[in-house]
């Protein structure tokens, strides 16, 4: 016999080598090996019904050869077992229903069992598994679907055994656990999908159950009464409140909590301190965002109220709390708006004004909270029956409001006047340039002011009179003056850099009640919020947006009915806009006299700045315009001349004027049965606005350039705007206009022929010098031009990006590329200055333009104190004729230099990751071209962000010496140590955490940035146990295992590799593999099935790869995971010698096979060496 059993043995190796023989790679004889070998993890069943699949988990094993059964049980089966299994089920979860206080409307339940082909019962008595039960057509009771209970839904049981007081073994139905249990099921509770994790593999049962309340009754007592005492644990119902310790809730961060008590109930209500203790709120602001309550109170215990009902004139039979009462918590900065409930019956969530706490006389221990709404607190909708822990159904939250406001300019400080006025009637009167279609009404204003600066009306009850009473500062109804409503965001974005931006589609602006009092010679300032208000109810689009209306307040928690669903234009928002049914803030009465429904509709605003039209209409690059959206009248003057007409009583219309262009446009409609129809207007210009007028008569061609203003020209802005029409009203207003506050001196520098998308903060220094009558001679502060003296400006004041600075002792300013300098009445208009750029290099710089115009030789001056310096000297300017100066150097070829950042891993180290790195140029965030590797990218770096892997060299262009640059890596934290940040070829200015520094005249700087990726070790260990009688003389036993990893890296797939472990006489029953080099994170590893060892360890098995490849880290060990077998077969072997084959095909055809024997301790593709050891 032995003989035999060992010609068994050999046939044995010989099928196992021919397996091998057909595999062309270790990965795939692994694979092939696993499939044909592994003990069954996943079973399914399917029958006219349902599809069933059961999972074996947590190191589980199914039982091989054994099929799956999930058989609905049949209360009339013939089978007598099966019959007494559907009885007992049914038994348990009526007891059940009973313990919860429900109503069961049908139940299916399921045996289920493993059997092998014989039919002989496999079914193991315990284990982990998942079992998913999927229905072919959603099912339901009928009972349950025509219950008109208001509380119903759908519970997994399972038939559990447990012990009774006498230890007797008994069976019960109870509930599998809410986290590890999934119903999934339509609206009206037919069940499509049941999936739980499960330890046995007892009968379950799928029950429906309700909750007898009788929505239909009338009467709202015997409707509450009607209900049972408490509902079941079952997923319809069930709010999913936070576990209870002791007494106390766990609450999240948002939620607060009340207890209720009633005095005068202590009698009959005996456990109102069990049930009525735990109502939980979530505190959400507006926006529905949660507000984070324990920052501001604290822990749980601050976090909680008391209610007690002897205190309430309104508790009687029940206990009525009208939410007004419940006046905590108290929030610094928000105000309670509203309560909210979502019901557990999935409805809408619904507004709530008062809630009761009751037991019904009929039901002492039935405890619940009843909903109400409307103004008195009656007439619930909602009741909710309390669970014996405290929890109930509903889910409930509280509304807090706060109104945040957005940074502003100061603009008056900027050179924008601004003046408010206020009408107790609309003034002019709305019959003149009346609404009529709702389209623009122009020509009802003259074309130029009038000597006060006042339009003049052109036709109609306005003909040849000043719009006096609405636009003058010596009229009643002028209020003051303004300031503060233009957005700093917007003024201090390098995109959007100098424009005054205001709009009420965006921020509510609230100045004043007309009736306050102020200094009107003193700006008063507006105060713009991040949200938005409208002063109607009505069901109207325009109501339906943000509006203008700056003498009405508004205030938190006080909102309109309407919501924001229409942009300027009139047109539906995007679904997709992020303010899309955004809550509309009600504006508040206004005390105005006239005001309409405590609206106070007419007003009015005049704008005023002097600006200067600098070199092509562009500044900060950027063509200057002039934009306008609202209604009602808006004109626009420049230089007394009316430019662009919007006038009359009309819906929001918009247009623009171009400086750059000149053009003129405006974007007009008439309403015609609710709906906008275009009205085209041919586009103007400025220039032909100002023909046949005055003033147009006083300019020669030199004022022109083509349609628009002549370079350099200093202008007068002027803007009229009123709302007349006592409707809605709305304001959009944006301009980039140079402006300067009045006698002052704007000095601005400008480098040109560097990149365009960078900046420089290379210094450049000025000197200002003011006429003075009283200089008699030349000195170092004084200069001497035609005859007249200029004295320096020490110590003067000027301002810069909203910064206060003084000239010093030295009179020395020193500016940007891109920056300004504003000294403000300085002096009289009529006063005369010259500007000095000084510490000027030829070598760097060898153009010069001041206004647009070449500096000639004469004012470009050898420097006395600065070797090889020079100062750039302007002509004698006047503040009236010149108050804007910009000076231009234009950049020699030498002094344009590269920035190359360069990729690197460490020595060692390879990835194809992408790597983020941040770009700033000049101080500020780079935006322009670059090359990758000496090509171009074709690609504009945005917000100074740029993608670049190791190997690659990212180049930046045209940079001026002496500009700082700095390069930092958004690195990931998780995967790479710190980048190591190198710099040559340039000033250094640091080289820890980021690479900062300075462009050297003639060189181009130069930076690496290396990272070295977070590397560790996994060890596997295998143990075959003392009792395994290995026969070597079979050949020696291999194992293979499935590695994958790392598992928790979001957005990677893990990858997958095979390594096998080889135990021979000489090693002996344990031996280990280290695996090195590997990216931190978590692994599986998994023992492949053999067919003569049994694993009798956890497998797979999972844990996390820690860092070792740093010196601070090398001391790490590597990951343990060990893995023991037990001989259990020895007919068959699991492997012999692990051979790698190749093959050759000749001329003819012929097919030659070679084999090769892998040397122990080496894994079957050779790369990784494996030294095993005994242990």
């Amino acid at each position: 016999m032995k003989s035999v059993k060992r010609l068994s043995r050999y046939t044995s190796i010989l099928l196992s080598m021919l397996l091998m023989l057909s595999a062309m790679s270790p990965g795939i004889s692994a694979l092939a090996q696993e499939r044909a070998n592994a003990a069954p993890t996943v079973l399914t069943y399917e029958d006219d019904s349902i599809t069933a699949e059961l999972k074996a988990t947590g190191g589980t094993s199914l039982p091989a050869g054994a099929a799956l059964t999930v058989k609905a049980l049949n209360k009339d089966s013939q089978d007598e077992a099966e019959k007494a299994l559907y009885a007992e089920t049914e038994v348990g979860l009526k007891a059940k229903a009973s313990e919860q206080g429900t109503t069961v409307d049908g139940f299916t339940a399921y045996s289920v069992k493993l059997q092998n082909k014989e039919g002989k019962d496999m079914t193991p008595a315990q284990g982990e598994y998942t079992l998913k039960v999927t229905y072919k057509e959603a099912t339901a009771p009928e009972a349950f679907l025509n219950s008109e209970s208001a509380e119903k839904g759908v519970t997994l049981y399972q038939k559990t055994e447990g012990k009774d007081e006498q230890n007797n073994t008994i069976y019960t139905m109870e509930v599998t656990g809410e986290e590890d249990t999934k119903i999934t099921a339509d609206a009206n509770g037919k069940v499509q999908a049941v999936e739980s994790k499960i330890t046995t593999l007892q009968p379950i049962a799928l029950a429906w159950q309700s909750v007898g309340v009788n929505p239909t009754v009338d009467n709202e007592e015997q409707q509450l009464e009607s209900a049972l005492e408490e509902p079941a644990n079952n997923v319809a119902m069930t709010a999913g409140l936070p576990q209870m310790e002791e007494n106390t809730p766990v609450l999240e961060d948002n939620q607060y909590w009340y207890s209720f008590h009633y005095d005068n109930r202590e009698g009959s209500w005996t456990k109102q301190d069990q049930y009525f203790s735990r109502w939980i709120v979530n505190i959400v602001d507006a926006n529905n965002n949660p507000i984070n309550v324990k920052e501001i109170l604290g822990e749980n215990n601050s976090r909680h109220t008391t209610l007690n009902g002897k205190d309430n004139p309104d508790g009687q039979d029940k206990v009525d709390w009208k939410v007004s009462q419940i006046s905590k918590p108290e929030l610094e900065g928000y105000k309670f708006a509203e309560a909210r409930i979502k019901t557990s019956k999935d409805d809408p969530l619904q507004v709530f004004t008062a809630m009761a706490t009751w037991v019904p006389p009929s039901k002492p221990n039935q405890y619940q909270y009843d909903y109400k709404k409307g103004a008195d607190g009656k007439n619930c909708f909602y009741s909710d029956v309390i669970n014996n822990d405290g929890t109930y159904g509903a889910e409930i939250t509280f509304v807090y409001d706060k109104l945040t406001t957005v940074p502003t300019i100061d603009s008056q400080q900027l050179g924008v006047d601004i003046q408010m006025f206020d009408y107790s009637t609309p003034t002019p009167a709305n019959t003149w340039a009346a609404y009529g279609d709702g389209s623009l009404k122009q020509g009802r204003l003259k074309k130029e002011l009038n000597s006060d600066g006042i339009p003049v009306g052109a036709m109609g009850l306005m003909d040849g009179k000043p719009l006096s009473e609405s636009f003058s500062a010596t009229s009643n109804n002028y209020q003051g003056k303004a300031n503060h409503l233009f957005r700093k965001d917007i003024y201090d974005n390098p995109d959007t850099k100098g424009t005054f931006y205001y709009s009420s589609f965006e921020n509510y602006a609230y100045w004043k009640e007309s009736n306050d009092e102020i200094d009107k010679e003193k700006p008063y300032d507006f105060t713009v919020y991040d949200q938005i208000g409208t002063p109607s109810d009505e069901n109207a689009y325009f109501y339906k947006r943000g509006n203008f209306m700056p003498y009405n307040k508004i205030e938190a928690g006080k909102f309109s009915s309407n919501s924001n669903y229409y942009d300027e234009d009139g047109k539906n928002l995007d679904e997709e806009s992020l303010r899309y049914g955004e809550k509309l803030y009600k504006t508040q009465q206004s005390g105005a006299p006239g005001a309409q429904n405590g609206n106070d509709y007419w007003f009015g605003m005049v704008m005023s700045s002097s600006f200067t039209q600098l070199e092509g209409g562009r500044y900060n690059g950027q063509d200057m315009v002039y934009e306008f959206n609202g209604d009602d009248d808006l004109w626009v003057f420049v230089d007394g001349v009316l430019v662009l007409d919007l006038g009359g009583i009309h819906d929001a219309h918009s247009g623009s004027i171009n400086f750059a262009t000149g053009e003129v446009q405006v974007k007009d409609s008439r309403n015609v049965n609710g709906s906008a129809v275009e009205i085209f207007h041919e586009p103007t210009n400025i220039k032909e606005q100002f023909k046949n007028t005055e003033k147009g008569k006083s300019m020669s061609e030199e004022d022109w350039d083509g349609n628009t203003f002549s370079d350099y020209s200093n202008h007068e802005i002027k803007i009229f705007y009123m709302e007349r029409g006592g409707g809605a009203s709305n304001c959009k207003m944006k301009f980039n206009l140079p402006v300067m506050p009045k006698d002052s001196i704007t000095v601005r520098k400008e480098v040109t022929n560097i990149n365009e998308g960078s900046y420089s903060d290379v210094n450049f220094n000025f000197r200002l010098f003011l006429e003075d009558n009283d200089a008699t001679k030349v000195d170092k502060d004084t200069i001497e031009k035609n005859g007249t003296f200029y004295s320096l400006a020490k110590n003067k004041t000027y301002t810069m990006d909203g910064e206060t600075l003084n000239t010093g002792d030295d009179g020395k300013f020193t500016l940007h590329h891109g920056q300004q300098a504003v000294f403000e009445e300085i002096a009289d208009r009529k006063t005369k200055y010259i500007l000095q750029e000084i510490s000027v290099d030829q070598n760097r710089y060898d153009e010069f333009k001041v206004n647009g115009q070449a500096v000639q030789d004469g004012n470009i001056i050898p420097s006395e104190t600065e070797t090889g310096k020079y100062i750039i000297q302007t002509d004698p300017l006047a503040i009236d004729k010149n108050a804007f100066v910009t000076f231009k150097n234009h950049c020699d070829s030498e002094n344009l230099h590269d920035l190359d950042i360069t990729k690197k891993m460490i020595e060692g180290q390879e990835s194809n990751d992408t790597f983020q790195i941040q770009v700033k140029i000049g101080g500020q965030l780079y935006n322009g071209k670059y090359k990758i590797n000496g090509v171009d990218s074709g690609k504009t770096c945005q917000n100074g962000n740029l993608e670049i892997k190791p190997g690659q060299t990212i180049k930046i262009e045209n940079i001026a010496a002496d500009t700082s640059f700095e390069v930092i890596e958004n690195y990931d934290k998780d995967n790479y140590e710190n980048p190591q940040y190198t710099i040559s070829e340039a000033t250094v200015d640091s080289t820890t955490d980021k690479a900062a520094g300075k462009i050297e005249f003639k060189k181009n700087a130069k930076v690496e940035v290396t990272n070295t990726r977070k590397l560790g070790s996994l060890k596997i260990t295998k143990t075959i146990t003392d009792d395994s009688k290995v026969d070597y003389m079979d050949g020696d036993p291999i194992f293979t295992f499935k590695i994958t990893g790392p598992n928790n890296i979001e957005g990677q797939e893990p990858q997958v590799f095979y390594r096998t472990l080889r135990l021979s006489k000489d090693v002996g029953k344990t031996a280990s593999i280290i695996i090195d080099n590997l990216p931190i994170g978590e692994y599986t590893v998994e023992e492949l099935n053999t067919m003569r060892y049994t694993c009798t360890s956890d497998n797979p098995q999972t844990d996390t790869v820690q860092q070792n490849n740093t010196e601070e880290t090398k001391n790490t060990p590597p990951t343990e995971f060990s893995f023991t077998n037990q001989l259990t077969n020895e007919d068959y072997f699991s492997h012999t010698d692990v051979v790698e084959n190749s093959f050759k095909i000749g001329e003819d055809g012929t097919v030659t096979v070679e084999k090769h024997k892998v040397p122990e301790g080496q894994v079957p593709d050779g790369t990784t060496p494996v030294q095993p050891s005994n242990e």
